[in-house]
């Protein structure tokens, strides 16, 4: 017997140390000599599972426990053998039996823990990991899950306090630093999660993880430069990690260099063909280029492989905007399928209408918004939103957004209470807005960027209304009423949107116009000069097809020293700009008479606008912002509006400032009038003097006559009589 002992003290030593060919061999002689010593067959399965030979382990710890099962750390490291073997509902009976041998086990808390996560069973997960932090003080590992675990259901906030007391506990793990960085990115602060990964790469400088973030963080804070240096880091210290490509990337695609972006986006795939999101961003690059069939092909991938991505869903239904030939009843099924996929799933938790009131005091109004800035969408609202609260109105502002500038200002200046919501999840947002109980919410970014269509989805207010930011029915049956006016929604085309159908009186935005008669004085068309006629576009490439190609080929014929200016940011790379020349050739269109611009800023964006004789209007999705932003310069925009809501814009504007003589009924009419206002000089002087103070004394400016008729039918959705 003092052999045995003997021997199985040394096999321990052996086992401690790492040795574990010496301790097997050692334990292995115990068992030859006492083929029922439970602790020898246990510990040689452990050897085993360190080994990678899980199955040997399991069968070894098995027999330890028909000789002995009170023994917990028989039963713990049983369930870490079967948990290898990917046998996860075992493993997890296998710890919490050896739970229930000893309460106090914080390992096997710790072991359980990782198995209902492997599981998908976050709660329960999360409760193991506590119960195994409280069980053992400085358990950084386990409040390191904990937080990994908080994570992923959301809880992000309770995620970062779990990170910060893994942290407490032990100041140099790494991987806790990088990941509570990743967590801060997610929650929209970039300036934490940066100085959160700059601690963990000065524990560990070629962390590939935590560079790729940095280099979202850096992007984040505007430091373009330092992000591509950080995402080549990542590449460097990993370049078989596609992630690490996808952030380069994002990066490019942020910098506007589209053709760089598809580069890597493509080598990430080639690293990993089922990365969704990198087939998801090459959509968004293609889409950027105007390559719509390719961008299309991209989502579908992207949503082949994981479904859940609401976003990728949203964009799809978006790019069915810019097809030629779009109807409006397919833009509507385009947008249910959206909500019958994640939105269906929150129905029957919707708050409930209340009963009508008698209408006394103020109507509470929330606007959820990650574009209350300088930005299309904050520029249509802003002088209505200001307006409201003079007609009764008390604003609650959700802001989607970390940034700010004079226009988010305005915002929190009209607002009763701001709150931000930016890198909250969609069911904690909704949690919030139904705490604060608002009368109505508004949504002013539909399925766009920074949309929050999984809030709305949800229902947290009683009356849900979709203003400005989006051009379409969002198909959300949770979605009440949709601003709109006659324009844009004719009478009779009331069933093509989910939504009941607001007509403001006019137009369903008020315009705030960038800079002032100083800053951008008006001046006469350059035809007028004996400058050659100059045409414009100033919209995204993806709203040009080959049909509105043709009509500019058929324009530039028929005034044949004419020349075309075309300017949006996708045009800065170089790569994008030559796809077009080649494709504007193939259009028999001569590159050579076309000026391309890319980004500039806004001033100088408006005296391009300005540049131009007439411009050109694309179609099936109408110009917006462009549009107003050519004729606050004084330029007409020819346009051929269609049935659906996008396509409308132009000639929505168009009329209510009485501009005449725009309005193509088809292609050849949009010709005609093209060349029609380019042979007409004086008349396009004459607009240029005109046009700008009709609009700033009408209705297209007028965002205080737009909130009152907003108040009257808000009111009229909240308090029925």
């Amino acid at each position: 017997m003092a052999t045995i002992q003997e021997a199985m003290a040394a096999a321990v030593a052996h086992h401690q140390t790492g040795r574990l060919a010496q301790a097997a061999a050692l334990y292995h002689a115990v068992l030859d000599a006492m083929p029922g010593h439970a602790d020898a067959a246990h510990l040689l399965g452990v050897v085993h599972l360190q080994s990678g030979q899980p199955d040997r382990a399991a069968t070894l710890i098995r027999g330890a426990i028909q000789q002995n099962h009170r023994v917990a750390d028989y039963h713990d490291n049983l369930g870490s053998a079967l948990k290898a073997l990917g046998r996860l509902e075992e493993a997890v009976a296998a710890h919490r039996q050896a739970v229930r041998l000893r309460p106090e086990f914080a390992q096997a808390l710790y072991n359980l823990g990782n198995a209902l996560e492997a599981l998908g069973r976050l709660e329960e997960a999360a409760t193991a990991f506590r119960q195994a932090a409280a069980r053992r003080p400085g358990y950084a590992r386990a409040r390191f899950n904990l937080g990994n675990v908080l994570a992923a259901l959301g809880q992000r906030a309770d995620a970062d306090d779990a990170y910060r007391a893994a942290l407490a506990d032990d100041p140099t793990f790494v991987e806790a630093h990088a990941n509570r960085g990743s967590l801060l990115l997610a929650l929209d602060r970039p300036q934490d999660a940066a100085a959160a990964l700059a601690r963990a790469l000065a524990l560990r400088p070629d962390h590939a993880p935590a560079l790729s973030n940095l280099a979202a963080a850096r992007l984040a804070l505007g430091d373009r430069d330092g992000a591509e240096s950080a995402a080549r880091h990542a590449i460097a210290s990993r370049p078989d990690l596609a992630d690490c490509l996808l952030r380069l990337g994002e990066v490019r695609q942020r910098t506007d260099r589209l053709g760089a972006a598809a580069d890597a986006y493509r080598a990430a795939l080639a690293l990993n063909p089922a990365l969704a999101e990198a087939h998801a961003n090459l959509a968004l690059v293609r889409q950027g280029q105007g390559l719509l069939d390719a961008a299309e092909l991209g989502n579908r991938r992207a949503l082949a492989l994981d479904p859940s991505l609401t976003d990728v869903r949203s964009n799809q239904a978006y790019l069915l905007l810019f097809r030629p030939g779009v109807t409006a009843a397919a833009v509507l099924e385009a947008h249910r399928d959206w909500d019958r996929v994640h939105g269906a799933p929150h129905r029957g938790r919707w708050v409930k209408p209340g009963k009508a009131t008698s209408g006394k005091g103020p109507l509470t109004v929330a606007i959820l918004s990650g574009d209350f800035r300088r930005h299309p969408a904050g520029l249509f609202a802003v002088r209505t939103v200001e307006a409201l609260p003079a007609h009764d109105i008390r604003l609650l502002l959700y802001a989607n957004q970390t940034e700010s500038d004079d226009v988010t200002d305005r915002f929190r200046k009209a607002a009763a209470r701001w709150i931000p919501v930016a890198g909250q999840p969609d069911a904690e947002v909704a949690s919030r807005i139904r705490h604060d109980r608002p009368d109505v919410l508004i949504d002013l970014a539909g399925h766009n960027a920074r949309g929050r269509p999984g809030v709305f989805a949800r229902k947290p207010a009683p009356v849900q209304v979709a203003w400005s930011g989006y051009m379409a029915t969002t198909g959300l049956a949770a979605m009440d009423a949709l601003v709109a006016d006659r324009h844009h929604v004719p009478d009779g085309m009331e069933a093509f949107y989910a939504e009941r159908v607001l007509r403001m009186p006019n137009a369903f935005i008020a315009y705030d116009a960038p800079g002032d008669d100083t800053e951008l004085p008006l001046t006469p068309p350059p035809s007028l000069s004996g400058e050659p006629v100059t045409f414009g576009s100033f919209n995204i490439l993806t709203k040009l097809n080959d049909d509105v190609l043709a009509a500019w080929a058929a324009i530039l014929q028929r005034v044949p020293d004419s020349r075309l200016l075309m300017k949006t940011k996708a045009l800065s790379c170089p790569v994008t700009a030559d796809l077009w020349r080649v494709r504007l050739a193939a259009a028999s269109i001569d590159p050579g008479r076309v000026t391309m611009v890319g980004a500039t800023n806004s001033l100088d964006h408006m005296r391009r606008c300005a540049s131009v004789d007439v411009a050109l209007d694309p179609f099936p999705f109408s110009g917006s912002t462009t549009t107003l932003e050519t004729m606050w310069m004084g330029v007409p925009v020819v346009t051929l509006p269609g049935e659906t809501f996008s396509s409308r814009h132009s000639l929505a504007f168009l009329t209510v400032a009485g501009v005449e003589g725009c309005i193509a009924s088809d292609p050849a009419d949009y010709v005609d009038r093209a060349v029609a206002w380019a042979s007409a000089p004086q008349r396009l002087a004459e607009l240029r003097r005109t046009l700008r103070s009709r609009m700033a004394a009408g209705p297209l400016c007028d965002g205080n006559r737009l909130a009152a008729a907003l108040a009257a039918e808000l009111r009229a959705l909240a308090r029925p009589h």
